[in-house]
């Protein structure tokens, strides 16, 4: 018998070995890890920086064209106002002067500093009111003096500016600050004057850099460079279109080098030329190294600027625990690879490993060898064992799907089909209740303009619209019933037969009692007394009637309001009563409140049901609302019908957003005719 070799110590010799070239490698590649890690982590803070930078002046952007933009263009269609250039022309006509300071009052109401100045160039006279209204029946406040250094603004403005300019500047007779929105009145080639509005200093540069934090400072420069609003109005230059180019607070000033200044100087020639939205370089800004990142601002010919400081905002610090989990991790890492390389375990759970692999593509029968009585040749056999089990639960969980599936396509075809048939139902609704609605050609016949935005929120719906005209006049009703869909419109039916029994058999020609006999007639069709508690259905409508002999309108209201508009803009609302039609609670004794309404030239009329009211959108989820509605019809303002339609359509898409529509939407605007097109 051959003599029995003393087993060898697991860990001697080669461990060892493995344990020190593992340790060597570990502190190699620790420092190259390191060292790399510095260089990278300095070129993802210079490249955060510079997103960072970019990202802050795009939004500062934005900011900063909300408030000024809207100001601009009220201020430019003020300057383009024809009675505003014949005021200039004929200062002195009292009725003339009148229609002209009502104009600018009315401007005044809608500039967001609620004050307006206008400056006629023939007489030098300067007119003004504030958001006080201090200055209501004293608008001349003085007479600009080209001999005056306060004056010189305008002066200089009127012989450099064909257009509107941007100005800040200390108004002296007005012992005010602000930025100054000049817009030239002019007639082809000859300026008339120069009008305009302003938003206070202070808040306008807490409204536009509200956004600055430690490390970034936000400027506003003009084409010429000159600082237009900063924190510190130290720096800002004031009344920079009456001074020499010389005399100008300017970014350049504040630069280390001529070859900064050139950079600086390019790359706004650049930016005004539209060949990039943003750019971003490093300068020395009072002996600071920053990184400037500007956009363009092509409304108002401005640059916004941000200087960041990327070391403040990115500090090489923060990266440190990332250093330490790289550290740590190459440490677990080695010492892992020294259990793992254990030959004594490695390859049994290779093997394993690959029978894993298999049985998770799906080859059960690749079982693996057992070739150990150790841990790993039990922890072996246990994984066939559970391999074989996994077979068969897989051929008969593979036979229980298949028929599951077969029977799930079958009910997927039959429900298929039932939603075909509901659809099909609906869609034949939708043909049902736009019969009930007027002819296009009626609408022609009897409004001199009109549109109609009907939006229900499913395909049919509880809003519509019904007009009767006969050889004495004519009578628009707009009505939001109770629900959407199909219930909904199930009661567009039952109110418009209800409506047609009363103008037919009662009365066409008085709105209140339209609604009061709808009230007692609805709830008798509907039997509300009978019904309990929970059958509570009704309406809330707005009903016109005015006679061809007339020029006068009528009106009544249960909750929804008439709104009209002048020639010159302006709205005015006509309350309905605060009650709704047919509802158990509602008093079918109780009269509704009659309004009539002058029908003088140019006056258009709205009616809207609560489905545009109460649209959410916008970033916060809020409803539409009466302001943003009474904007959209000023801002189609002097528009045919058609177009303010469009354009209210617009706005409230655009409000809305992704957000799903939340009820039935009816707005009417028509403008009522003297006489029918044609004979009815």
């Amino acid at each position: 018998m051959s003599e029995q070799k003393p087993p060898r110590p697991r860990f001697a010799g080669l461990k060892r070995q493995f344990l020190l070239l593992v340790l060597g490698i570990y502190l190699l590649a620790g420092t190259a890890a390191l060292l790399l890690f510095a260089v990278i982590v300095d070129g993802i803070i210079r490249q955060l920086g510079e997103d960072f930078a970019t990202q802050f002046v795009l939004r500062q952007k934005d900011r900063i064209l909300a408030p000024i933009q809207r100001e601009v263009a009220l201020s430019r269609t003020l300057a383009d106002s024809p009675l505003l250039k014949q005021w200039a022309h004929a200062e002195a006509d009292p009725a003339l002067q009148a229609q002209a300071l009502a104009e600018l009052d009315n401007y005044r109401r809608h500039f967001a500093d609620r004050s307006y100045f206008f400056v006629v160039n023939g007489s030098g006279h300067y007119y003004h009111n504030n958001a006080a209204d201090e200055y209501r029946g004293r608008e001349l406040r003085f007479t600009v003096d080209p001999a005056l250094p306060r004056d010189h603004w305008y002066f200089a403005t009127m012989a450099k500016v064909d257009d509107f300019a941007l100005n800040v500047d200390y108004d002296a007779p007005l012992d005010v600050t602000k930025v100054w929105i000049n817009a030239v009145v002019r007639e082809g080639a000859i300026k008339l004057g120069l009008g305009g509005t302003g938003l206070e200093l202070d808040t306008f540069i807490q409204a536009v850099l509200g956004e600055d934090r430690e490390g970034v400072a936000t400027l506003l420069l003009d084409r010429t460079g000159a600082i237009k609003a900063y924190r510190d109005r130290s720096y800002i230059d004031f009344n920079t279109v009456a001074k020499d180019s010389a005399e100008h607070s300017t970014l350049y000033r504040l630069l280390a080098s001529p070859g900064e200044q050139a950079r600086l100087r390019e790359r706004l020639e650049q930016l005004a030329a539209g060949r990039a939205p943003v750019t971003a370089l490093d300068l020395t800004v009072e002996g600071q190294p920053r990184l400037a990142a500007i956009a363009y601002l092509p409304d108002i010919q401005w640059f916004a600027v941000a200087l960041v400081d990327i070391g403040h905002v990115y500090s090489l610090w923060r990266f440190a625990p990332l250093a330490l989990l790289q550290v740590a991790s190459l440490l677990l890492l080695a010492v892992a690879m020294t259990v793992l390389l254990d030959r004594l375990v490695l390859g049994p759970l290779a093997r394993l490993h690959r029978s894993t692999q298999a049985i998770a593509a799906g080859d059960y029968g690749r079982l693996a060898a057992v070739e150990s009585s150790n841990e790993i040749g039990d922890l072996t056999r246990a994984f066939n064992a559970m391999a074989l089990k996994m077979r068969r639960y897989t051929d008969r969980l593979e036979l229980l799907v298949e028929e599951r599936t077969q029977a799930l396509a079958r009910s997927n075809q039959q429900l298929a089909e039932t939603h075909e048939q509901v659809l099909d139902s609906i869609r034949y609704a939708v043909l049902i209740q736009q019969a009930i609605l007027p002819r296009p050609e009626l609408l022609k016949r009897v409004l001199d303009d009109h549109f109609v935005v009907w939006k229900p929120r499913d395909l049919v719906g509880g809003d519509f619209y019904f007009c009767r005209a006969d050889e004495r006049g004519c009578l628009l009703v707009v009505a939001d019933c109770t629900g959407h869909g199909v219930p909904g419109a199930f009661m567009t039916m039952a109110v418009n037969a209800v409506l047609n029994h009363v103008t037919s058999a009662l009365c066409a020609d008085d709105p209140a009692r339209i609604l009061q006999e709808t009230n007692r007639q609805l709830r008798a069709t509907l039997r509300q007394d009978d019904m309990g508690e929970g059958f509570e259905n009704g309406l809330d409508a707005g009903v016109c009637y005015w006679a061809w002999s007339e020029r006068q309108l009528r009106f009544a209201g249960a909750r929804i309001d008439l709104v009209f508009q002048d020639a010159d803009g302006a709205l005015t609302i006509i309350r309905g009563d605060g009650r709704s039609l047919g509802y158990q609670h509602a008093d079918f004794e109780r009269e509704f409140t009659p309004h009539l309404i002058e029908r003088t030239a140019g006056r258009v009329f709205y009616l809207t049901t609560d489905g545009l009211l109460d649209q959410a959108g916008g970033g916060k989820g809020y409803g539409f609302g009466r302001r943003r509605f009474h904007e959209a019809l000023c801002a189609g303002g002097g528009q045919p019908l058609p177009v303010r339609g469009a354009l209210l359509e617009q706005a409230l898409a655009t409000y809305q957003g992704d957000r799903p529509q939340r009820d039935d939407i009816t707005v009417l605007g028509f403008r009522p005719a003297a006489q029918p097109l044609e004979p009815l």
